[in-house]
């Protein structure tokens, strides 16, 4: 991959990521009226889902600026429904855990496709394709300053390093669950700084697909 694309994709998973985390955390405090953090990442405020939809997006829409707009925004519809869906069934195969569940909302397919949200990803789409992309796209084509490319390089080494800790520390709650016991120094230490108690907190609406409740309950420290 040459260096000018991993640039613009990072950027593009980035700014996607940030702006979902804002868009699904101002949505829970007008729908439920209270604070629920979005994060997917225990050391940034990003969603792992909408910067890589918005990475997908881009590699699947970039010859479709031009086509008609229902077309665009029947694809985008199926493409977000098709990623959402994904997303979830990993999480609950891998990790046995949901982050999200629609199925007490209306108009809803199985746990992790809504039809409104699906729609959002359609607009969503149409709206990246005519308008956002082009204009992230002329902004990132500008060469980066010679000067600012160590200060990139650090930000894309923490990016990866805390989203591996965080896969990690989710991993290592997943053995927890099942009662195994730290085995090494390293599990140790996700033991003791990233527990079901901190874990929850970041991830507020996680539930395991084994007990239908959440990770931690207030009630088992007691």
């Amino acid at each position: 991959m040459r260096k000018a694309t991993f640039y613009r994709l990072f950027w593009i998973y980035v700014i996607c990521g940030v702006a979902g985390y804002c868009i699904e955390t101002i949505w829970c405090w007008i729908d439920f009226q209270e604070f629920s953090s979005r994060t997917s990442n225990l050391f940034f405020p990003i969603s792992c889902v909408w910067g890589l939809g918005g990475v997908l997006f881009y590699c699947l829409t970039l010859k479709n600026r031009w086509n008609n707009g229902v077309y665009l925004f029947v694809k985008c519809t199926i493409l977000g429904a098709a990623f959402e869906f994904l997303r979830g069934y990993l999480g609950e195969h891998i990790l046995e855990v949901t982050f999200w569940d629609y199925s007490g909302m209306p108009l809803h397919i199985g746990k992790y496709i809504n039809i409104p949200f699906c729609l959002v990803w359609g607009l969503f789409g149409v709206l990246w394709v005519r308008k956002i992309c082009p204009f992230i796209k002329q902004k990132l084509d500008r060469p980066a300053k010679e000067q600012t490319r160590p200060l990139f390089l650090a930000f894309v080494i923490f990016m990866a390093a805390s989203q591996v800790l965080t896969g990690a520390a989710l991993l290592r709650m997943h053995e927890r669950q099942d009662g195994q016991a730290a085995e090494n120094h390293a599990e140790q230490m996700l033991d003791q700084y990233f527990t079901d108690q901190t874990l929850q907190s970041f991830f507020p609406k996680m539930k395991s697909t084994v007990t239908g409740e959440k990770i931690y309950v207030s009630s088992r420290a007691e």
